[in-house]
């Protein structure tokens, strides 16, 4: 009787813990995702940038900035900002490079919500002559 009652117990516990779900992760606050160019990308004299980021909020997003330096000069080649009370924005830009000598690029987003909260992504990107 013991072991049926163990037996039973195991079987129970199997059932429980095989049947919980892992809940989704929920977002609780501003997201800046820079989905183009990638963290180390190396582009030509000429090239065309493409910029993609996305800027996500679970209530609403306020302010957004994407900028694009280069280090090298200490200059902006790309500065767009705005405002939307959407949850979810794209910022979808292309720009040609134009580089003399070999250079070092940053991409900075920065969004914030209407609860003060804000989040900032950077990726480094390099452009050969």
């Amino acid at each position: 009787m013991k072991s049926v009652l163990i037996l039973f117990t195991l079987v129970t516990m199997g059932i429980t813990f095989s049947s919980c779900e892992k809940e989704p992760e929920i977002q609780e606050t501003v997201t800046a995702t820079i989905n183009n160019p990638l963290e180390g990308t190396v582009m030509n004299n000429g090239d065309d940038l493409n910029v993609k980021v996305t800027f996500t909020d679970p209530t609403e997003l306020h302010t957004y900035s994407v900028e694009v330096w280069d280090k090298n000069k200490n200059t902006a080649v790309l500065n767009l900002s705005g405002h939307t009370h959407e949850t979810s924005y794209t910022v979808d830009s292309t720009i040609t490079l134009s580089v003399g000598t070999h250079s070092l690029f940053t991409i900075t987003a920065t969004a914030s919500n209407h609860s003060g909260e804000s989040a900032t992504h950077a990726v480094n990107f390099e452009v050969n002559p």
